[in-house]
């Protein structure tokens, strides 16, 4: 029978290779300039003077109007650099709205410009580059479209690279001069000419507009001027890419104070444990088009801590991945199984249940080679004792080595991939799991999209048997992905008995899935309308135990959001669950839900003002019934302050009640959060963070100070203590402070090879073609 379902899903597939051949596109030549420019924020450059500016047009909230305050933007290149130029006019310049100095910056509701770059011309990754009236720097990069797998965001901000800002106001023109170089980009090249896709956006924070060249459509919603599908394409004749050796060795001292029971159990004692570490990451472009990072002794003391979340939920969390040295070209790493199911996730290399694991080193490949994109990871990992404190045991988790290795090709039109990938996880004693994956995306029309891939599971610990669907999982999808008229998702999923991407993510064990959803959407861009968007949806979820067939999860929802052009938003959902538990669930030591079948309905909405006001808020609810108990869920709510561009705070907090009246139970959780952050230049910062749980009794202080005087030159000091709040509930009485560290950070990149040539005086002006 699984032969069957393995030839169906293959006859399925196969004509869609024949449904669409080359697609041909509008190109916009962007020419060479060897003219001197003077990099110093004021776009009044001779240069400038004697080309045509882009065109933008109004994205948001009147789509393809005119945009309601003028924009002259310009763009050039050399030998060295891409640039990007502009003169932002505003009727008053006191509405300018600029609140923070920091780098990256994951706040909305200031004025910016960016550029979006689809380097590869994949239509599917890109990388922005944006910057505030501040003069900040933020870069970010795109996957998969720009489409949103709930709940990761389709964009990595802790993504940076070396690029250069400067900006002035001068009255009521905001000037703004961008310098890329094109040793930070990744692209190909043919005998010196490049085709890259190309956006360019500016916010008016204060009016809540979105101009945009070219004019992308909306209706994909804002996400839409950050979809590399919808790039224009450019064409740069005559680049020259140096291939410079970038070298960033670390030094790190640090102390770390913590406590531990004495021999005989009877109280804790403080013990000082100090630390002096150095290690090295280097970057190589090998090509245009193919980079090698190798990391030798790898250290991310300097990432930000993951926030705490209460898990109402018999599922795991999912946490974002925020260090560096994983998150360039990530997507290209992606094998989406359904919802948040992964082949690979990156957090499963040194970290393992919130302990850090340390890296010996590794090294990863990226890059395309005509229509293939090939990417090779390789990290070694040291052993690690983890305690488990619900079984009072010692893990013992020995040096691994973490193996990946991915190749895909464009096929039938730009915006359609097939490939395949490996991910291999194999310890010092000889035992593997190892996962090989194919997996394929087409796009057969305007915005339907077709999702397929099947995964083969070999672990050292299980013996195969031949029945490939019970050692893998395969996954099919058909969505359509526009906002606006009707839009729908079928997607069908099966999970065998012995499928364990050990490197990946999994809610579940050995199921069925299947999941449909069916949506109509309108957009208003009439200037008289002061609603920009709504939507009424409806979705239902069917989960299946392959063991008996039973069907252990199975939901029904409708639902509602919309979103003002002033700046508000709401969303609304009813749904409807019934659930069957095979094994008891225990939300807590005081309350869980016996195994047996459940019928329950919740209401969950959220709610956010408008962003560019000095506060803002945030809001989510969960109401309603919860198996055999009720729940109310407020939060998290998040209230932001932003008095300037040198203070921002932000509060969150989330109450969480569950009741069950039948057996006299009763939970109840606090979580808050505060965040405080002093940028006092865009090179000096500091940062705090807190937040305290009453349901784990626990609290995690994070001060962060930060000195960037140039990207790849970095000095951090952290530190940051973790302390108890109950300290009577165990015996002996525990202390408050449990671990207190104290870290800094040094790190500078060498430069090797990047040497500027000297270069006639000439103008080129760019056209349209």
């Amino acid at each position: 029978m699984s032969r069957v379902y393995f030839i169906l899903l293959v006859l399925l597939c196969f004509p869609l290779f024949f449904l669409f051949g080359k697609e041909e596109e509008d190109i916009l030549h962007i020419l060479k300039t060897t003219e001197t420019i003077n990099f110093d924020g004021i776009c009044d450059d001779p240069l400038w003077t004697t080309m045509v500016p882009l065109e933008l047009k109004m994205f948001r909230p009147n789509h393809g109007q005119s945009s309601s305050e003028k924009s002259e933007i310009f763009i050039t290149f050399d030998d060295q650099y891409l640039y990007v130029a502009g003169r932002m006019y505003y009727e008053n310049g006191s509405r300018i709205i600029a609140t923070t100095k920091k780098r990256d910056p994951n706040t909305g509701g200031n004025d910016n410009i960016g550029i979006l770059l689809d380097t590869f011309n994949d239509n599917e990754s890109a990388l922005c580059f944006e910057t505030h009236p501040t003069g900040l720097r933020s870069d970010f990069a795109i996957s998969n479209d720009a489409q949103a797998i709930p709940p990761a965001r389709p964009f990595e901000r802790s993504w940076n690279t070396f690029w250069d800002i400067e900006t002035t106001i001068q009255g009521d023109v905001w000037h703004v001069e961008m310098r890329i170089p094109f040793s930070s980009l990744r692209f190909q090249d043919n005998d010196g000419e490049v085709i890259m896709g190309m956006i360019i956006w500016r916010v008016i924070a204060s009016v809540q507009e979105f101009a945009v060249y070219p004019l992308v459509t909306n209706a994909f919603g804002t996400f839409g001027i950050w979809k590399p599908s919808q790039a224009q394409k450019i064409l740069l004749k005559g680049v020259k890419r140096s291939k410079p050796l970038y070298l960033t060795p670390y030094v790190l001292a640090g102390i770390e104070q913590f406590t531990d029971m004495n021999v005989d159990e009877s109280q804790y004692v403080k013990h000082d444990d100090y630390t002096i570490n150095a290690g090295l990451d280097l970057k190589y472009p090998i090509t245009s088009n193919m980079t090698l990072d190798l990391t030798i002794n790898t250290d991310f003391a300097q990432v930000e801590v993951d926030d705490q979340m209460v898990n109402l939920t018999r599922f795991s969390l999912f946490f974002p991945e925020k260090r560096q040295f994983f998150l360039e070209r990530s997507s290209l790493f992606t094998v989406n199984t359904g919802y948040m199911d992964q082949l690979f996730y990156s957090r499963r290399i040194g970290l393992y249940e919130g302990d850090i694991i340390p890296i010996y080193g590794g090294l990863r490949l990226v890059g395309r080679a005509g229509k293939y994109d090939i990417g090779f990871m390789d990290m070694q990992t040291g052993e690690h004792d983890y305690y488990n404190e619900d079984e009072d045991s010692i893990e013992h988790i020995p040096s691994t080595n973490y193996g990946l290795l991915r190749l895909r090709k464009q096929v039938i039109n730009p915006r359609s991939y097939m490939g395949g990938m490996v991910t291999s996880k194999i310890d010092v004693h000889g035992k593997y799991n190892i996962n090989t994956a194919v997996d394929g995306i087409f796009n057969p029309f305007r915005n339907d999209y077709l999702t397929f891939n099947y995964i083969q599971t070999f672990d050292a610990d299980v013996n195969y048997n031949n029945d490939f669907f019970d050692h893998g999982k395969f996954y099919i999808n058909w969505e359509n992905r526009s906002n606006v008229g009707f839009s729908y998702e079928l997607f069908l999923s099966r999970a065998g008995n012995y499928y364990d991407p050990q490197m990946g993510f999994e809610l579940m064990e050995d199921y069925s899935r299947l999941f449909g959803s069916l949506s109509y959407g309108w957009v208003y861009n009439e200037e008289n309308k002061k609603i920009l968007s709504q939507q009424i949806m409806g979705w239902v979820w069917i989960n299946k135990r392959n063991s008996d067939w039973t069907t252990d999860v199975q939901k029904i929802s409708v639902g509602y959001n919309f979103s003002m052009k002033s700046g508000f938003r709401g969303n609304f959902m009813l749904i409807d669950s019934d659930e069957e538990l095979d094994e008891i669930f225990e939300l807590s030591d005081d309350v869980y839900f016996p195994v047996g079948k459940y019928h329950y309905t919740t209401l969950e909405g959220s709610f956010s003002t408008p962003s560019n006001k000095l506060i803002s808020l945030r809001a989510m609810l969960n109401a309603g019934t919860y198996y055999d108990g009720k729940i109310l869920n407020l939060g998290p709510a998040e209230i932001t302050f932003r008095p300037s561009s040198s203070v921002n705070l932000g509060l969150d907090y989330q109450y969480s009640l569950v009741t069950i009246e039948e057996r006299d139970q009763k939970f109840t959780s606090h979580l808050a959060r505060l965040r405080t952050e002093f940028t006092f230049t865009t090179k000096l910062s500091l940062s705090m963070f807190f937040q305290y749980s009453s349901n784990d009794n626990f609290g995690v202080n994070n001060v962060r100070f930060r000195y960037n005087p140039r990207e790849g030159n970095d000095l951090y000091i952290v530190y940051s203590d973790e302390y108890n709040t109950h300290l009577t509930r165990e015996t002996p009485t525990l202390p408050f402070t449990e671990t207190r560290k104290l870290v800094v950070k040094y790190t500078y990149t060498f430069i090797i090879g990047n040497k500027r040539e000297k270069r006639e005086k000439h103008i080129i002006n760019y056209r349209h073609n």
